[in-house]
This record gives C-alpha cells, structure tokens and sequence, in this order.
C-alpha cells in the first residue's frame, strides 16, 4: 500500500519529490557531522516516512533531526492527511516528539491519529530548545498496525521572538517614570520634555546566541504615533516629546524587526489639567484696618475648599495584534486576537461601523485557506474562504477554490522563511478596490520568488458583516485562520481593526486632585492656614495680596493672587511741639471726616469737627490729641507740646570769682547762656542749664539764657568780687623773698605767726618784702580787706650748703670704702672723680667731695695714704750656691701674723715655722739635708691692715 501511495503522489506533483531524499525512522541521527542541510530540504515538497511499507509490530527507534544552525536555527514537522501527506498512526502506537536533541528533552506531542486525526505541525522552541534539534521516537505494540506517515522536516531562521520595552524620563532626570513600566502613564506639567526610549530584549538573536539572524537597537525599525500628533515620520529608537496642551495622549510604539516581525507597545502621557480658582478668594475685598476676614482655599485630608479641575481626555485610535506563523497543516486552525478597549458600551449598528479589516500576511497556497473575524459575542464572518471543502472539516463551508495562488511574497521553499516584501491584505464594505477574493481570482502579479499572488489591496469580506450588528464593539476581536493541507505555509505579520471614527468617544478621561493647598506666608494671616478658612486682619492701610497655591497629584504647581483693600488710617499732624500756647493744625487726612479731642483739659480748638483746627492753651505742658474717623472710628493721636518760657535766678551779689547757677527751668531741649562782657565765663559750656559763671575782673555782669524750642530769653544780674589770690607755696636763698602777683579787690593785709618773719615796707602793701631771721619754713597769711577771706602759702628759707671729710691710710694696691658727713640741707654730693652721693671707693690718694643745695655749694678734701704691705718666695734654691739663692726665705712687708708648712712629694712634713722672716736651709726637722726634687708649701699670714692671706706653692731644691 506504501508503494502505491507514494507513485500517486509522484503523479500529483509531476516529479517535484526526490524519493532518494526520503528519510526514514532508521536512518541515523541527523546530528554532528550530519546535520539536516535546510536548504536541501525547502527545495521539495514530503520527505519523511516511518519506514518502507507498513509499519512494524513491536516497532521502537528514536531519530533526531538538529539544524546546520549556520542556515536555519529551528526544526519543524509537518503531519497532514492530503495532498502528498499521509497521518495513519493506531491508537494504541504513540509518536512522540521532544524539543530538543534527545529524549530528555521537554515532550512536545505524544500524538496517534486518535488524537490528531488529521495531523499537526510541530516546530522546536525557542525558549527551551537552543540548539533548534527535534527528536522523534516512534513505539508500536504487537497488536494492531497502521500504514504510518508521509511527513515533512524543515528547518530555517524563523521569526526570533524580541520583547518591547518602553521607558520615560523627564526633563532629563534619569528615573524612568512610566508607571506601570511598559504600559504605564507618565503623568507631566504643560511645558514639561518626555524622553521616550525603546529598549527592546532580544534574547535570541544573532549577536546573543551567535546564530539566526541580527537583531539589535540599530537594525529595528521604529515607528512612533502620538494621538492628535500624528506620525512622527521618524525611526529612532528613542523621540522627545513636549506636550502642547493640558490632555491625555496616546503613545503608540510600533518596532519591526528584520525578519519582519512586528511588535507593539503604548504608553500615555497626561498632563495636568489648569485648575479653577473662581471659588476661592476673600469674602469681602474692602475692609477696615484690624478687621479680620475669611479667604476661601485650601487642602485637607477632608476638604479641597477653593480650586476645581477640569477632567483631562485621552483620543486615541488603532488597534493592531502581531506576527502569528501560519505552518503547514491539515485543518489546522490559528489565531491571533485584539482587545478592543475604549469604546464603551457601543455596539455595532450597521456594516460600515468596522471600516476595515488589515492584515499583513503571506501564504504560498490560498486553496485550502480560510480566513474569519470573530467579534467578542461569538459571531464569526468570513473574510476568505477560498478552500472548496474536499475532504471536510472546513471552518465555513462553501467557500470556493484558490488553487495554487499564493497570498503576498511566500517562497513556499524556505523552510519557514518569510518571504520579502511584506504585502497588506484589507476586507472592508467601505470603499473597497476589489469584490471579494473568490470573484477575483485572475487579480493577480508574479511575486518576487516568481510565484502567482494575489494583488494587494482592498477587497470585499465573503462573509457579511450586517452578522456583526448587536456586537459589542469593546471586547476580544479575533482573526482564526484555517490551513487545511498540506505543503504549505504563511505568516501574518501583524494585522489591525479599524472602526468607524464616529465610534470613536475619548477613549479614556482622568482627573487631578491636589495634595496640597496653602497661602502664601503673610503677616496678615492670623489662623487657619492648615484649614480651608483662612483668617485675615491687617496692620496697613492700602492694598494687600495673598497667593493661594496648589500642587496636584502629577507635582504641578499652581497659584493666584487675590487683592484685599484696607480703608485707610485717619492721617493728622506729627507729634510737635508749639510755641506762644498756638499751634495751626494743616495736612489731616480722613476717609469720612472724624471728630478731635484731647487729654488732659486745657486745650481749646476752633472747631471739633473741622479737620483742620487752631489749638490754643493758656497752661504750657503736654497734650495727647486724638482724632476718630467716621468710616472705621479709627483713632490716631498725636501730642502736642506747648513749653514754658524760660526761667533763671535773680540779680545776685557774692564774694567769689565764681557763682553756681541753680533753679533754671527750660525745656529738655535745653538752651545756651550768653553776656556782653567778653570777661564773663560758662563752664562747663555756655549750653549747660545750671553752668558755673566766672569773671576774670570783679564786677556787675549781665546774663542771658534764650532757650532752643522757642527761642525765649530772660536775664539777670551778677555781682562778683574775686577772691584774694597769692603766690603759691615756694622757697627763696639768702633768706629774703620777694612777693609778686598778689590780687584782691579792695586790698588787704598780710601776717605770720612766727616773729622771725617781717614785712616790708609794711603788712599792707599788695607785694611786699618778707625776710627771716633763721632757716626753715614758714606760713605767711593775706586776709582781704573786701570779704575778709584769708588765703596761705608756705616760704622755705634754704640753709647754706656743708660737708666734712677724714683722713687716713690703707695698703698700697688696696681700696676701701669711705663717706663724707652728712647734713640735711644739702640735696647732691659730688666727688672730684665722678662719683655722685655719700659713699665713695677709693685707693690711696687725694679726694675732694661737693655738696650743694638750691642756693649755693661747699667743699671738702681728704688724703688716702699707702703703705707697703705684700709676701712673696723663690721658685728654686741651690743648696751648694756661695752667691745667695742658697735658701728658702719670704719676701714681704705688713705681715702681722704667720705660719708655713713645707712637705714633699708624698705630702710628707719636711718643716714648719711662724716667723716670716725665717729661711729654710734644706734640712728637715732631724736637722738632715732633703734630697734634690720638688717641695710643696702652704703658709697663713694677716697683714697689718687686717686683710687674711693664704698662699701655696712650690720649690725646685738642688744641691
């Protein structure tokens, strides 16, 4: 039966199958060194059996079919029942198909044609299977057998799955805030920049497993929509985008790949809405000063009180699924579905309502294709049904014959390949450029691989979409495409459903609210500014504003100004001060005119009512005046000084060449004194209030005081007689003094109580002549003859300078300290060589001490005598010498007492004696002479001046 089936199908294809190609369960493992050359097998059509003939009991062999990845990285099977194939497996065998190279591999199918009557096509994943291999293991029973299967192995570069990836940075900051990522809002103020950056995962692509074909950010092709935008006509993988008004926008990322293979993404944009402000604001905009009012605005957790927002609406149109391969099978169904959201709760009315059905497809034999739409309640329309309905199990039955016409570029030879370029297919009642596809078979073009096709374009659906009326236009929409033989295959690469644009509502509306709500800070705002009632009360007259702010939930902030006027303050004269008990009031300013009054009593005005009055007093002193308007009864005051005139003592008559004003009363703003004779003086200053007035002359003085707020003067008289006034204390030589400088008005008289003191000519001359009998000091008196005031000074009578000396003598060479005599009338001592004061250091000789006072100086001279006092010893005695130098003797003058000791080199006593006029001859105390060498002595001697001297030394004795 095997034989048989296959010479039919050889006649079916006219010689296009080369049997010796034929791969069976047998055969070795197409793995290693013998990997499946996908070339070779896209050239035919079957190419995989079971084994020659039937099938055999107890049957169980294991295949594998791995890629040359370097031409294709995926293995696929086919299975079908018709057109070359065969699929006649008993229930009670199993094929089993794993994804990978050997049977560990995840299982695919275990299939029979219990489970799959008509067959299947199984293709290696991508996700679990790198190496692209399929593994077949066929098991039989003993029992019953089938004819098994004629089959097809491809394998090519198929469309490698990628993933889109979308994300959103904002003016530049590096946080991607699309929320949720991928599909997610991102939420802008007007005026903010959108950076909107592809970044699609490619896990296997050329440059990830070294294999396929190259899939990377520069070799996909981008294109990004943004509703009420438009296109943006550009293929980068990233767009800024600026929105230009406050709504929602609809960002609409389509990426294609090489192969093409189509993948989308959305995102939107919603900028925040311009709130309204018309609730907010003051309740009353003209108020009084310190009046308090309410401002309306505010955000609590419980209340938004003076800010409203319009929604914010999103347009947006377009909806697309994507690539969906369409393998070779028999009566294999597939499909691709789109969720329709956005459209409410509309339904379809009439056909025209779906503008258009596109799909961006390729198929190499459209004669056993059917293509359907499905809306969300079940209802299915044909779009194409150009399958005949041999052998059964069509989707929609009726449908007409395609043939062998292909649908866009398909090869039908590369092993799952799509074709290149991409062609679009659209069915739609609206304008469409062909009828349906059955009534226009001859509409076709040779496609690049040379194979009859099908002209691209718009053709009316075979089905009628009046079916779709009642269905609800949000929902699951589905394209289901049904290959119902074999030896053949297609994609869609990706395919839309576009409905009529009055459909088409804002799709999608949102709205801000704000999180917070705050016046600006203001002096003027007293409570409530974390409530919806601000309090308000001002200090100032005039205009005054208050900004409400807002910020919503995007961030955006959002303010305006409100203006509240405060009625003025009544405005009078400053605080002054009024001479003569008068002061014109000029400049008062009042909204509604006012009424004045003043404390304490005295004050008179001219009018209370007038706002401009004359105030007069008869009673000088300080006065608060007030003024209340009539629009607010605000009160102003201001205080009015009225100062007293000046006043000073009276005339006055003293002894004294000074007199201590007291009692003057002026203003605090003081004054200054004045007079006409320049002799008069103020002290401290001529400003002082109670100065001190001096004169240098005794006489009647006039005085002014004039006072600096009013310039008011008053005077008065002063009468001084000076007070005596006599030398100071002093002193004078020769006994005699001459007075000089004595003052006193009217003369006067001197005395002393000491009779050694004389007056000449006489006690009554101003400056008379005072003499003393005797040294020392005294006190002389003046009592003027005016105001019997004494004054005293002390006169020193100096004594003439002595000194005295004494006479004596010391030793020649040495010194001694000696002083003069001292008196107390001398001041300085000075000696002939220098030396100042009592004491002085001399040697012999003659010296000449002076001492001196004021007045005059005396001398006196003494004489340091010398006398010879000294002791000194040879060095070296021979003891043999008949011209001297033959002992040991001293040499001195002034000794009065001594002692020697001479030893030897050992320390030895050689002799000892007191007399300093004795020798040593050599000889020790035994009276023997010592030996030739060096000898050592000591001696102590007090000279005749009382000096102590201790010396010691040595001699060189020789024979």
């Amino acid at each position: 039966m095997r034989n048989k089936l296959l010479i039919a199908i050889g006649s079916l294809f006219l010689g296009s199958v080369s049997y010796g190609q034929m791969m069976t369960m047998s055969d070795p493992d197409y793995v290693g060194a013998n990997q499946l050359d996908c070339s070779a097998l896209g050239a035919g059509g079957v190419n995989f059996i079971d084994m020659t003939g039937n099938y055999s009991a107890n049957f169980d062999d294991t295949i594998t079919f791995c890629p040359d990845l370097t031409q294709g990285t995926k293995v696929s099977i086919a299975f079908a029942t018709n057109i070359g194939y065969e699929f006649d497996i008993h229930p009670s065998d199993t094929l089993y198909i794993y994804d990978g190279p050997n049977t560990s591999a995840p299982l695919l199918a275990a299939t029979n044609s219990a489970v799959n009557p008509t067959g299947a096509n199984w293709q290696a994943s991508f996700e679990n299977n790198p190496s692209g291999c399929l593994t077949v293991r066929f098991k039989t029973d003993g029992a019953n057998d089938g004819t098994g299967w004629i089959a097809k192995v491809a394998c090519g570069n198929l469309a490698q799955p990628y993933y889109p990836h979308l994300e959103a940075y904002v003016n530049g900051n590096p946080q991607n805030v699309l929320n949720p990522i991928d599909t997610g809002y991102v939420n802008v103020c007007l005026g903010d920049s959108i950076l909107f950056v592809a970044k699609p995962l490619f896990p296997y692509s050329l440059e990830s497993t070294g294999y396929g074909y190259s899939q990377n950010l520069d070799n996909i092709n981008y294109n990004w929509t943004i509703s009420n935008v438009g296109p943006l006509g550009i293929s980068n993988d990233s767009v800024w985008f600026v929105p230009t008004a406050r709504q929602g926008y609809f960002v609409d990322l389509k990426m294609t790949d090489q192969f093409p293979q189509l993948k989308g993404i959305t995102a939107k944009v919603r900028v925040s809405i311009l709130p309204s402000f018309a609730t907010a604001g003051p309740l009353e905009d003209t108020i009084c000063i310190g009046t308090p009012t309410d401002l309306i605005g505010g955000v609590t957790a419980q209340d938004t009180a003076g800010v409203e927002v319009p929604g914010g609406e999103f347009t947006i149109g377009g909806s697309f699924a994507g690539l969906t391969f369409l393998p070779d099978g028999n009566g294999q169904l597939y499909e691709t579905t789109i969720n329709i959201s956005g459209l409410g709760s509309g339904t379809v009315t009439q056909p025209s309502d779906i503008s258009s059905i596109c799909l961006d497809i390729e198929h190499s034999f459209i004669g056993d294709l059917e293509i359907t739409l499905t809306c969300p309640n079940g209802t299915m329309v044909s779009l194409m049904n150009t399958y005949n309905g041999f052998g059964g199990g069509e989707l929609v039955p009726n449908g007409c014959s395609g043939g062998g016409i292909s649908l866009g570029s398909d090869t039908d030879t590369d092993g799952g390949a799509p074709g290149s370029p991409v062609e679009t297919y659209c069915f739609s009642f609206v304008n469409p450029d062909f009828g349906t596809i059955c009534a226009n078979l001859g509409n076709t073009y040779s496609n690049p691989s040379g194979n009859t096709a099908m002209i691209p374009g718009t053709y009316t659906p075979d089905g009628d979409f009046n079916d779709f009326i009642g269905c609800p236009l949000d929902g699951n929409w589905t394209i289901s495409v049904q290959d119902n033989q074999g030896i053949d295959d297609g994609y869609i690469f990706q395919w839309g459903i576009v409905f009529d644009a009055s459909l088409y509502p804002n799709f999608e509306t949102y709205q801000n609210y704000y999180v917070d709500g705050f016046w600006s800070p203001s002096p003027n705002i007293v409570s409530g500014q974390n409530d919806t009632l601000v309090v308000v009360q001002t200090t100032a007259p005039g205009h005054s504003y208050y900004t409400y702010n807002v910020v919503d939930d995007f961030g955006c902030a959002y303010d305006t100004t409100f203006d509240i006027f405060s009625l003025p303050l009544p405005i009078i004269f400053p605080d002054t001060i009024a001479c003569d008990m008068t002061y014109q009031v000029t400049g008062t300013q009042a909204y509604a005119g006012g009424v004045w009054s003043a404390t304490p009593a005295g004050l008179n005005f001219s009018s209370t009512t007038n706002n401009n009055p004359l105030i007069t007093t008869n009673t000088a002193g300080t006065y608060t005046v007030s003024y209340i308007d009539n629009a607010c009864s605000d009160t102003v005051t201001s205080t009015i000084i009225f100062p007293p005139y000046p006043q000073i003592f009276n005339d006055t008559l003293l002894c004294g060449d000074q007199f201590n004003v007291t009692g003057t009363l002026v203003y605090p703003t003081g004054g200054h004194w004045s007079a006409v004779s320049p002799e008069v003086i103020f002290l401290p200053e001529d400003t002082t209030t109670n100065p001190i007035i001096t004169a240098t002359t005794s006489g009647t003085y006039t005085v002014t005081f004039t006072d600096n707020v009013c310039n008011n003067s008053t005077s008065a008289q002063v009468t001084l007689f000076l007070l005596p006034d006599i030398f100071p204390d002093t002193s004078t030589c020769n006994f005699i003094y001459n007075v000089s400088g004595t003052v006193a008005a009217n003369g006067g008289v001197w005395s002393s109580a000491d009779t050694n003191i004389h007056f000449m000519p006489s006690a009554n001359v101003l400056n008379p002549v005072i003499t003393s009998s005797i040294p020392g000091t005294f006190q002389v008196t003046f009592t003027d003859n005016q105001c019997n005031t004494s004054v005293t000074s002390d006169i020193e009578f100096i004594n003439y300078a002595y000194v005295n000396t004494v006479d004596t003598v010391i030793c020649i060479g040495s010194t001694i300290v000696t002083s003069c005599g001292v008196y107390p009338q001398n001041d300085t001592y000075v000696w002939s060589d220098g030396t100042v004061g009592h004491d002085i250091t001399v040697g012999p000789g003659v010296y000449t001490v002076t001492a001196s006072n004021e007045c005059n100086s005396h001398s006196s001279t003494m004489t340091i005598g010398g006398k010879v006092c000294y002791i000194t010893a040879p060095n070296i005695i021979v003891l043999s010498s008949t011209v001297g130098n033959n002992k040991f003797y001293l040499d001195y003058d002034g000794v009065d007492k001594f002692e020697i000791s001479i030893v030897n080199r050992w320390g030895n006593l050689i002799t000892e004696y007191s007399d300093p006029g004795a020798a040593w001859d050599g000889r020790n105390m035994n009276g023997e002479v010592v030996s030739e060498g060096v000898y050592f002595y000591k001696f102590k001697a007090r000279l005749l001046t009382g000096e102590e001297v201790e010396q010691q030394g040595f001699v060189q004795v020789f024979h």
